[in-house]
């Protein structure tokens, strides 16, 4: 992701989320060294991005959107996939993050790739206090994770561009 993308991931933010980032705070996080933001365009369009931040060895998994009409088609797979990928690069032994309770399509993505409910955030949510679940991965470092990638990439292809 760059600065460039940011009108079209504003309005991919505005649709997606009922509290969305600002510019400004896309601006902050782009500026991060730790920081990793990735884009997904179909025909020049952007249809999803990403991100995580890097704590120590844990990758925080910030955002992930996709266009509502390019979703259940393997787009959030592959921009997860080359965000685990550019996670380890960067020294993550383990991936986290918070999603909303109701977001079942999120949670089963999120559990193809690994993660597990470790707890739950109360009130999370400040449009409407709903709940979050928190997850994790294991050790992404290890053969068994590595295996589940591979799996991933056969399912979903590997369509980033580098």
């Amino acid at each position: 992701m760059r600065e460039e993308d940011l009108a079209e991931v504003m309005e991919l933010e505005k649709r997606a989320f009922t509290s969305p980032w600002t510019r400004e705070m896309y601006l902050r996080e782009l500026e991060k060294p730790e920081g990793c933001y990735v884009t997904a365009r179909s025909e020049g369009e952007l249809v999803g991005y990403g991100g995580t931040l890097l704590i120590l060895d844990e990758a925080h998994v910030m955002t992930l959107a996709v266009r509502e009409d390019r979703r259940r088609r393997g787009v959030g797979a592959r921009l997860l996939l080359e965000l685990v990928r550019r996670s380890e690069e960067n020294g993550a032994r383990f991936l986290t993050l918070e999603v909303r309770k109701s977001n079942l399509a999120a949670v089963g993505l999120y559990e193809r790739f690994g993660f597990q409910i470790m707890g739950e955030r109360k009130h999370y949510y400040l449009d409407n206090l709903e709940n979050a679940f928190i997850m994790w991965t294991e050790d992404i470092t290890t053969p068994e994770y590595r295996r589940l990638l591979e799996d991933l990439r056969e399912r979903y292809g590997d369509a980033v561009q580098r």
